[in-house]
């Protein structure tokens, strides 16, 4: 018989995090890092200060849940209530914890500062309640379980400032033995050029079949993931998306394109330049944001000026004057510039209108095209990009280096379940 997974509520607390004033990175870790160490979130949840709301939100919690991991609370002051608020639904009474105490005692001396009295709250600390040491900071944190609900509650109380959270929560889960699924155990698969919504919808059919997948936004990609599945269902999913998705689809793995890209490069011994308009060194940002791009990046033109590209990449300035820089021809002028300028094997450029303003009815905001060129000759193609000026620009980037390396991709991905189905 399979052991259900444990069940998880996640609460944070503070009038900033309520208010959006603080972004709730806490629970985001929580819920991270507890599913990738088998946990089954069931909530997330985040109340304020107010002593009625805090214990609605932790008594909810735990209805839901075996367990409820807290964020915050634990501090010196009035408005914090997570101890206090644990104590009243365990049925337990607060105890001062001398141990707690002489830590949060040492900790100031190491900064040679004097604890205030409040201080001595920190250490009051629910009955039978384990206590979790913050090596980080004053606050203990604490695991405590009871029952409530008809099954065994646990809740384990952890510290506001992230620096102080991560480490106990780690040091939770080794001392509890609850490792790590390797990412390996799981399947991610990548796509560029389409939304959540119509990759949702195209993959209905098989969906309906074998069940639901998760996905997450990493723009300008999406990135949809199985867990733990079986061998078969690995592939048949696989073999669906290549042969129905094919067109967006870049990797079975969590690589970015950029990542790719470099994989690409360095597996065929290529060098790379860039001539750049309205992506404004983007482009050039990205390649080199990715580590060991320094093997294949040879350098950029940013030619955002009309008089940079004819007078540095030789495109013709009668072309410029006639059509305007934003046409197929000056993006393979430009390509075939950067490749003669850096003597490179591959160049790729993007010249477009990126906004907020500049478009018309025959080239609107989004409109961008690309070249690249190698030793054999040029081709353009043209992209038709939404959203906002970033966006575009870094989409753009995106469909660039994934255009120079589709063919590899593709022989890439099919290796890979060649690989799976001989396993």
């Amino acid at each position: 018989m399979t052991k259900s997974k444990p069940t998880a509520s996640l609460v944070s607390t503070g009038e900033e995090v309520l208010r959006g004033e603080i972004f709730d990175a806490n629970n985001h870790h929580l819920a991270n890092t507890l599913g990738e160490h088998g946990f089954d979130v069931q909530l997330m949840m985040t109340a304020g200060d107010r002593h009625e709301d805090l214990q609605f939100v932790m008594d909810t919690a735990l209805q839901r849940a075996d367990y409820l991991f807290m964020s915050g609370g634990l501090g010196p002051t009035e408005d914090d209530l997570t101890t206090t608020v644990a104590a009243e639904l365990a049925g337990r009474e607060l105890i001062f914890d001398e141990a707690s105490w002489e830590a949060i005692l040492t900790l100031f001396r190491k900064y040679k500062l004097e604890p205030g009295n409040n201080n001595r709250k920190q250490a009051m600390l629910p009955l039978g309640a384990e206590i979790l040491t913050n090596n980080n900071g004053t606050a203990p944190g604490f695991s405590l379980s009871f029952e409530r609900y008809g099954s065994e509650k646990t809740i384990v109380a952890l510290p506001g400032p992230p620096r102080e959270l991560h480490p106990m929560i780690s040091d939770w889960l080794r001392d509890r033995a609850y490792t790590a699924i390797s990412d390996d155990e799981h399947l991610f698969l990548r796509f560029l050029g389409i939304g959540e919504s119509p990759l949702a919808e195209a993959l209905e059919p098989w969906t309906k079949d074998w069940g639901e997948v998760s996905f997450r936004q990493a723009f300008p990609e999406m990135e949809v993931k199985l867990y733990q599945p079986a061998l078969d269902k690995r592939l048949s999913l696989c073999q669906f998306a290549a042969e129905h998705l094919g067109q967006f689809l870049t990797t079975y793995t969590r690589q970015s394109t950029p990542e790719l890209f470099t994989e690409f490069m360095q597996a065929n011994g290529l060098t790379l330049a860039l001539a750049e308009s309205c992506t404004g060194g983007l482009a050039a940002k990205i390649v080199t944001d990715t580590p060991h791009s320094s093997d294949y990046f040879l350098g950029a033109v940013v030619s955002y000026n009309n008089t940079v590209k004819t007078d540095v990449l030789n495109v013709s300035a009668a072309d410029l004057e006639r059509d305007g820089p934003i046409t197929a021809t000056i993006a393979e002028q430009m390509a075939a510039g950067a490749l003669a300028q850096f003597n490179s094997d591959i160049a790729l450029s993007f010249t477009g209108i990126a906004g907020p303003d500049g478009g018309s009815a025959e080239k609107p905001i989004g409109t961008v095209w690309m070249a690249k060129a190698n030793a054999g000759g040029c081709e353009s193609k043209k992209l038709n990009l939404l959203q906002d000026r970033d966006r575009i620009r870094t989409s753009a980037v995106y469909h660039g280096l994934r255009w120079l390396m589709e063919r590899w991709l593709k022989q890439r991905y099919a290796r890979q379940i060649e690989t799976w189905s001989i396993d």
